[in-house]
């Protein structure tokens, strides 16, 4: 009767599914690792995760070694789940309620599961994760919370049918070669970059797995590291974003990290995001890859960035982060109105230096300028868009839309050892930029063609037309000498209060790990209707043949469209689940 009861509880109770290997960034040792990297415990480690094996058994053995002995506990449990055992074998369910828009919803998920994390020799590592999921859904704007992304790496296929449920399997996986201080890395998995591993600027835990090759020198005093993601690219017709998946699209990225005091670290990033061909000049180390793609006269998106933290006493952390797709220099020198393409990030954090029922408190801004990562490369929209900066549809980068910021202050609890309690709030602020557009040569094509106009990351400035030759021509562009940041009239406001409880309780005798989780959200969401298209496309060229009809016609569609946007909704998120690996 006992084991009967424990399956249904085990059915019953579940939350999402985060695997416990090294190839994974939601594994709760990147969580602990975040806390010993604030108290300045650990200050060397490289600015791209995940990490492989060699680099984690570094890094735990110096806690070991340095911590106190709760963190000492700390790093032995994760020491022996991702060192004792090559292989471990489990499951895990989740349960989701949601009351979004006074909708209600049910999501379920059962998965039996299979972990790997084997050093077949001091310079050979391999990492995975493999699973077998049964649900009655996935993911969706519907189930999520807005600006925030399905943390499951499941391409939406047929799979199995079993009633009214599917199955599908999900797969990561990484195998490095090398040492802690040089190695290269090839897998399928998450990536991120830069001081804000939470949600990174640069490159997001949060977008979908993709294909990457990682190439790491980690000194003392400096690092470089490189990479190379393969990603999925979609078209830029509004009507089939979410459908539209392509191949060939590369984001290919060189960094420099600088650390000339053990609490000082200053980065630079290069960036360049490309598809349609693969490119070998973009794998030149210690390159500019502004300056190579100008031997083909610019035929690519490239971004650059920098990061600085500075950790000045025990426990104390400031960071922050900057990322440039497009600035006008001239503008800018002169004083006037200028065109900034940018996103950035600056964060103060304070963590307790020993260990202490209080964990941290952080405190974090966040920012995306209008049109940042936002690009377009082909005239017809059916086309695949190798420059945006996205991936499987979903931003690369910073899940806020372009036209957004975010502050976001977060606090952890660790009352007894293995039992977090999470307590965040999150303020969110967004606008259309496409509302401020009065130029009539752009509103004529967003009235008689095919563009996005929602202000999302798929909402480019850019209007395009065909040449006598089938090349694509420029034909306008919207705010080259201006940044109407957050000045629009209707103004998107989201309030995301969140509390979270997890238990991490390790199973000694395999060196597993049991993981319960219960979460709620409260979300608030004035002018829900923001981020939907503004202009449908649909009217006939010859009806548009003065800017008086122009005008007329962009402002009726301008006031529908402000009409539906304005609103309230507040939704609730209830997620409870379970998971064992022995």
């Amino acid at each position: 009767m006992k084991n009967k009861i424990f399956i249904v509880i085990f059915m019953i109770l579940g939350l999402s599914v985060f695997s416990q290997a090294a190839v994974d960034l939601f594994d709760p040792f990147y969580e602990d690792l975040n806390i010993w990297e604030n108290i300045g415990l650990i200050n060397d480690t490289p600015s791209i995760r995940p990490y492989p094996l060699q680099e984690i058994k570094r890094i735990l053995n110096h806690v070991i070694e340095n911590g106190d002995e709760g963190q000492q506990r700390k790093a032995r449990e994760h020491l022996s789940r991702f060192f004792g055992r090559i292989f471990h074998f489990g499951g895990s369910t989740h349960y989701k309620f949601v009351i979004q828009n006074n909708q209600k919803q049910n999501q379920f998920f059962l998965s039996p599961l299979a972990e790997l994390n084997y050093q077949i020799s001091s310079f050979l590592t391999v990492s995975a994760y493999m699973d077998l999921t049964l649900f009655n859904k996935l993911d969706n704007k519907t189930l999520l919370p807005i600006y925030r992304q399905s943390d499951k790496d499941i391409a939406d296929d047929m799979g199995t049918y079993l009633g009214k449920f599917r199955m599908l399997d999900m797969f990561n996986t990484s195998v490095t070669i090398g040492t802690p201080e040089y190695y290269l890395t090839a897998g399928l998995a998450r990536s991120s970059y830069g001081p804000f591993h939470d949600n990174s600027i640069f490159v997001s835990k949060d977008a979908f797995h993709s294909g990457q090759f990682i190439f790491t020198v980690n000194k003392e005093k400096w690092a470089y590291n490189q990479m190379l993601l393969l990603l999925a690219a979609t078209s830029d017709n509004p009507d089939n974003i979410e459908t539209d998946i392509f191949p060939g699209k590369f984001l290919a990225s060189h960094s420099l990290d600088i650390r000339p005091l053990p609490w000082v670290t200053f980065s630079l990033i290069d960036t360049m995001i490309y598809g349609g061909r693969f490119e070998p000049i973009y794998l030149i180390p210690f390159s500019v890859f502004y300056l190579g793609q100008s031997i083909y006269r610019f035929p690519d998106n490239t971004l650059i960035g920098a990061s600085f933290t500075i950790k000045p006493v025990k426990g104390l952390r400031f960071d922050s982060a900057i990322y440039v797709d497009d600035i006008g220099l001239t503008q800018i020198i002169k004083f006037e109105s200028a065109l900034w393409r940018m996103s950035g990030q600056f964060g103060v954090s304070y963590s307790m230096p020993k260990t202490h029922w209080f964990s941290y408190i952080d405190l974090g801004y966040t920012f995306v300028m209008p049109y940042m990562y936002t690009h377009v490369d082909h005239h017809n929209h059916d086309k695949p868009n190798y420059q945006n900066y996205t991936h499987h549809g979903e931003p690369i980068g910073s899940n806020l839309p372009p036209n957004s910021d975010r502050i976001k202050i977060k606090v952890k609890f660790r009352p007894i050892h293995g039992f977090d309690i999470n307590f965040s709030n999150t303020f969110i602020r967004h606008a259309n930029t496409t509302e401020s557009i009065t130029d009539t040569n752009l509103l004529r094509d967003y009235l008689t063609k095919k563009y996005t106009t929602d202000g999302s990351v798929f909402n480019h400035p850019t209007i395009t037309g065909e040449s006598s030759t089938g090349a694509t021509i420029w034909k306008d562009h919207a705010f080259l000498k201006a940044t109407p940041f957050l000045t629009q009239q209707t103004i998107q406001y989201v309030n995301q209060l969140e509390l979270e409880g997890v238990v991490n309780l390790p199973i000694l005798k395999s060196g597993g790990l049991m993981q319960f989780k219960l979460g709620y959200i409260f979300e608030a969401n004035i002018n829900p209707g923001v981020n939907k298209n503004i202009y449908n496309g649909k009217i006939s060229e010859s009806n548009l043949d003065t800017t008086a009809k122009i005008m007329e016609e962009a402002n009726k569609q301008l006031k529908a469209w402000r009409e539906q946007a304005v609103g309230k909704e507040f939704n609730h998120y209830f997620k409870v689940g379970v998971k064992i690996s022995y």
